[in-house]
């Protein structure tokens, strides 16, 4: 293990990752937001087994220049993926035995509780911490790791992830609110969301404060 507590092939590869996508001086560089089992260990959340692999979120339109920046690393070029109850253009590399997926324009649900990531939204609540040996990284909000969780059914990150919001519920919260509020999520995701929090009255509080 690293002192980042990824295993050190997957930080190696990571820190590859950031160099690699390192759009510095371009007008409109694309979006890009770690997320996974790697976003979640580097947010502080423990997870019961270290990250073998890496997700990278981005939005339909950064696809393609994202791809073409790990263009040397592909083993498939993004394409429609529908597996697992999911949509998405989904890209896979491998950085030695590391694998990468790049996923854009993702998601997860059906038309009546369906989530759609929206990662140039999520951007402006990504924090960004520049961690030693790996450089800087903008990580998927724990907000939209919680819903994710919830309606992958991932009861275990699901309950590491709420320990952290809890540490904070004024930061995460508004936003927790948003994507229910913009997806339509109240009636599939809010009551286990209070339950999980164990903060109904206080979510709601917070809710009408920011509204």
């Amino acid at each position: 293990m690293t002192g980042s507590g990824i295993p050190f092939a997957v930080e190696t590869a990571l820190s590859r990752i950031v160099d690699e996508l390192d759009f510095c001086g371009t007008s409109k560089p694309p979006v890009w937001l770690l997320g996974g089992s790697c976003g979640l260990l580097l947010h502080g959340v423990q997870l019961s087994a270290p990250p073998r692999d890496i997700d990278l979120y981005c939005d339909l339109e950064d696809t393609p220049l994202l791809h073409q920046a790990l263009q040397r690393y592909t083993v498939s070029r993004p394409e429609e993926d529908f597996s697992g109850g999911c949509y998405s253009q989904r890209g896979l590399y491998y950085l030695g035995e590391v694998k990468v997926e790049l996923v854009g324009g993702f998601r997860i649900g059906s038309s009546s509780a369906q989530y759609a990531v929206d990662v140039g939204m999520l951007q402006a609540h990504a924090p960004v911490y520049y961690y030693e040996g790996i450089g800087r990284v903008p990580l998927m909000p724990l907000a939209h790791e919680l819903v994710f969780n919830l309606l992958r059914g991932r009861e275990d990150r699901c309950q590491a992830i709420v320990g952290m919001i809890r540490e904070n519920l004024a930061v995460h919260l508004p936003l927790l609110y948003q994507l229910i509020d913009e997806n339509r999520l109240e009636g599939s995701l809010l009551p286990r969301l209070e339950q999980l929090l164990r903060l109904s009255s206080s979510l709601q509080n917070i809710n009408t404060a920011v509204n």
